[in-house]
């Protein structure tokens, strides 16, 4: 633990938000707009030591800056400390959030605030204006975690081109793309491209990975792969992992099954979410566990009679051999077997959970359970005709009841 509060004692960010809490002291007002003034502004650049250049030089051509807002790097550093809920902003004033302001002197400590907050950080990295918009901040959100995940699931350095593909599938599967032609469908590319170097960059800021700009990768440090695993609540080495095999019931021809590795101490809400990674379900329906004569759920109101999921450890629940049913989508009623089938520990470099084996392809969402399944597969298989047609367009054009992709199960799970 020395080494990572080492680690995080030399982050380049870890030491801008010290001097920018020290500067800032009970407060400071801001302008009309909300923005540090630009007095304050080129006093915190040379402070902070974050490069920006004020009035810069462009070909000979002096250009005035007109607001801090034009500081790409300042304008992050306090977009970061407000989404860390570091700092706040009061009528025209921005002051410190006393109750978080000790985390400057737990430099880890910190780091984890930092890292749990950066994918809410959104527009507020990139930069935008009228001719450039960044889609990938506007979904950052959902883009960090994935680019998380993918630099995690890495055993070294990890090509940026790979990150970059990570981002431009999840903006594709938000928006209609379609109607672009090939000049704008490359500017997208470009725009996305530059838009996950700044996004990684950032990342290296908080001493959280390593970019090699020779290589074109980037690989996460001991103190990034530490800050990912302690957030997500997975296994330290050495903790109890239970493997569990997951069979779907009643469908065969082929069989849809998912062999998972669990951490013991995760209660029955994550690993509902375990499962719903590892099968491809979407989450878009009530479950519930039935594990002995009790059922678990999620039932706020007391209205189901469930026991609560979130109370309940799997370790507390289950142990070798034990079975357990998992319904999904009252409706639909997909029933799954969960078995027990051995016990054993973390291992130093291992990613849980993980999804280790399997066969055969979730349903698709609302297909009328497993009867309804087995109908939808004897139209895909059968002859050419509207119908076949029809219910192609519904499962998508490359359903395969047969296909089972173990590394996107097993990223999808790591994600959990």
């Amino acid at each position: 633990m020395n080494d990572l509060e080492a680690a995080a004692e030399k982050a380049e960010l870890t030491g801008q938000i010290r001097s920018f809490m020290a500067w800032l002291g009970e407060g400071r007002k801001l302008t009309q707009a909300g923005r540090i003034g630009l007095a304050d502004a080129r006093q915190l650049v040379e402070l902070l030591g974050t490069g920006d250049t004020i009035d810069p030089e462009i070909g000979g051509r002096v250009f005035k800056t007109k607001s801090s807002e034009e500081l790409a790097h300042l304008t992050r550093v306090v977009a970061w400390m407000r989404a860390a809920r570091l700092v706040r902003v009061t009528g025209t004033r921005l002051v410190p959030v006393k109750k978080n302001a000790a985390l400057t002197s737990r430099p880890l400590d910190l780091v984890l605030a930092l890292l749990d907050a950066y994918p809410r950080l959104g527009k507020s990295l990139f930069p935008r204006n009228t001719w450039r918009q960044s889609l990938v901040g506007d979904e950052f959100t959902l883009i960090a975690p994935e680019l998380l995940t993918a630099l995690l699931l890495s055993q070294g350095p990890e090509p940026l081109g790979e990150l970059k593909e990570v981002a431009f599938d999840l903006v594709a599967a938000r928006y209609l793309l379609d109607g672009l032609d090939r000049e704008q469908m490359d500017m997208l590319r470009r725009t996305v491209d530059v838009d996950v170097t700044i996004a990684v960059a950032a990342l290296g800021i908080l001493g959280a990975v390593v970019v090699d700009q020779a290589s074109d990768t980037a690989e996460l440090t001991a103190l990034g792969r530490f800050a990912i695993r302690r957030l997500r609540g997975m296994a330290a080495p050495g903790d109890p992992v239970l493997q569990v095999r997951i069979t779907l019931r009643d469908v065969d021809d082929p069989p849809v099954w998912r062999q998972v590795l669990i951490p013991a101490a995760y209660p029955l809400s994550r690993v509902h979410r375990v499962i719903q990674a590892a099968m491809g379900w979407e989450n878009c329906h009530l479950h519930a566990f039935q594990i002995g004569k009790t059922s678990y759920g999620s039932d706020p109101d007391g209205e189901l009679g469930y026991a609560d999921e979130t109370k309940a450890r799997l370790a507390d629940v289950a142990r070798v051999r034990t079975r357990m049913s998992y319904e999904y989508d009252f409706g639909d009623s997909w029933e799954h077997e969960l078995v027990v089938e051995a016990r054993t520990v973390a291992e130093d470099g291992k990613i849980y959970p993980a999804c280790i084996a399997g066969q055969g392809a979730c349903p698709p969402e609302d297909s009328g359970g497993a009867w309804g399944f087995e109908q939808l597969k004897e139209i895909l298989a059968g002859p050419p005709g509207a119908e076949r047609d029809e219910m192609r367009d519904w499962a998508g054009d490359d359903y395969d009841p047969a296909r089972f992709d173990l590394a996107a199960a097993n990223a999808a799970v790591a994600a959990v």
